[in-house]
């Protein structure tokens, strides 16, 4: 059965390029879960212009009736038989990760690799160490398909140009922003009901957001385990703490009633939480310059740093160059709070952003979109590249 699956899966691709280029995008969010991060937003776009769409996702079942109303987008199995057709047929593909199976891309197809986030951590080419074999041939084979790749800052720009192996393809990378950051412009016209319903939360309620990196769930997580209660005892009752940790082991770590308290970890859109938080505490993760780019108050709290940068992989930046608030223990970040919170100088990244070219646009899925609706009004051979 297995060896039919695979001749199947060779054949697919081979006879569907024999079916004309459908003008249709089709997307993928973290190897096949539910819609999120930046092709999420380039989706909005495409069902407000009308542009058909498929989604590749491990969980039909979610994804429909989550998105059931959504008149112009279809659900199909994510490394199935039908995606493969789908990756064959589409003109437009978007994507955040690499694609670990990937047919012949066709001459008149679009790939926008949107990525996820500006990387803190070293990626692809320069982690090499840390990467086995198998994901970099996928790498490798997803960067010769690229058409472009999503930058929010001349940081990404630096590391996308040597970890995708662009260094002759510069013009790949649009600098523009990223589509997740698009939220942030006018929060103040942002509506949160479905958020403040969804967590339990009053309109006028605070939030203190600890959004951590993701961590092994086989491993050792303890560095991410705070006193959640002693940290929201130093606010005042305005405020509560909502906490995004990896879902497989969120019940690990919150065993409070609390309910000041809130586990959102399994909550759909992180970047939502951001644009409802006050506050972001993070360690490593690509979430502190999302925060930074809603001008909300960073806070970093690495209790393992050294542990970190040893067994994980390297920093594009010194740590100590980051421009937020870090700490490297909870009595640190205590002292903090109760004596230097309110200063609000302590907040200021402008300098920062400066420096590194951080976009403060918010079009990126607008032009994303031009782009689009260029190549779908386009005509041109549909040969192999």
């Amino acid at each position: 059965m297995k060896n039919l699956k695979k001749i199947v899966k060779a054949i697919v691709p081979v006879i569907a390029r024999l079916i004309p280029l459908k003008k249709q995008i089709i997307f993928s969010n973290f190897y096949g879960k539910l819609p999120g991060d930046n092709p999420y937003y380039i989706w909005q776009w495409a069902e407000k212009h009308k542009i058909q769409s498929i989604w590749l996702v491990n969980d039909l079942k979610s994804a429909r009736e989550e998105y059931a109303e959504y008149s112009f987008t279809k659900f199909v199995k994510y490394r199935g038989i039908g995606a493969l057709m789908a990756l064959s047929t589409s003109q437009i593909w978007v994507d955040n990760v690499r694609k670990p199976w990937i047919p012949l891309k066709r001459g008149n197809q679009l790939y926008i690799q949107t990525w996820h986030g500006e990387p803190l951590k070293q990626i692809e080419a320069d982690a090499i160490s840390s990467l086995d074999n198998l994901y970099l041939q996928w790498a490798k084979n997803d960067s010769k398909a690229l058409d472009y790749v999503i930058s929010g800052s001349d940081l990404s720009v630096s590391a996308f140009l040597k970890a995708f192996w662009l260094e002759n393809g510069k013009e790949k990378i649009l600098k523009i922003g990223e589509p997740r950051w698009d939220l942030f412009n006018n929060l103040e016209t942002i509506d949160f009901s479905v958020i403040n319903s969804t967590l339990g939360l009053n309109s006028d309620d605070k939030i203190i957001l600890y959004m951590p990196t993701f961590r092994d769930p086989k491993g050792n997580n303890n560095a991410i385990k705070l006193n959640f209660d002693e940290l929201i005892s130093l606010f005042d009752s305005s405020y509560k703490l909502i906490l995004r940790l990896h879902p497989n082991i969120s019940h690990t770590y919150l065993h409070t009633n609390n309910s000041r308290i809130i586990n959102a970890s399994k909550f759909g859109n992180p970047q939502d939480l951001i644009a409802r938080s006050e506050v972001v505490i993070t360690d490593y993760s690509s979430s502190m310059f999302d925060a930074m780019i809603a001008n909300k108050k960073v806070i970093l709290l690495a209790k393992d740093l050294d542990q970190y940068l040893n067994n994980n992989r390297k920093l594009y930046l010194e740590y100590k160059a980051l421009p937020f608030p870090k700490f490297y223990s909870e009595d640190e970040l205590r002292s903090f709070i109760v004596n230097q919170f309110n200063d609000n100088g302590m907040f200021n990244y402008n300098d920062f952003i400066q420096q590194y070219g951080f976009v403060q646009e918010y079009h990126a899925t607008e032009k994303i979109g031009k782009i689009i609706l260029n190549k779908l009004n386009s005509t041109g051979k549909k040969k192999c590249i």
